[in-house]
């Protein structure tokens, strides 16, 4: 998401772990200061280690299956 107004813009690219859009890949942008200009970039990474740890340390599970489907 990205909210431009003048000389301020509020840039949201993501998250690593619950991006809140279906897609469980890790999520971060690119800002290109001189151009105002933002490239979102989506990766792999590897949540079930992530969600062993959280099982480990007595997470709720359905914080940890929220993982494996981003949301």
């Amino acid at each position: 998401m990205l909210v431009h107004r003048a000389d301020r813009a509020i840039i949201n690219p993501g998250s690593v772990g619950q991006p809140r859009d279906h897609d469980p890949r890790a999520s971060y942008a690119i800002l290109e200061t001189d151009t105002a200009e933002w490239t979102p970039v989506r990766l792999e990474y590897p949540f079930e280690e992530t969600q062993h740890r959280m099982r480990n340390a007595g997470l709720p599970e359905r914080l940890i299956n929220r993982l494996s489907y981003g949301w």
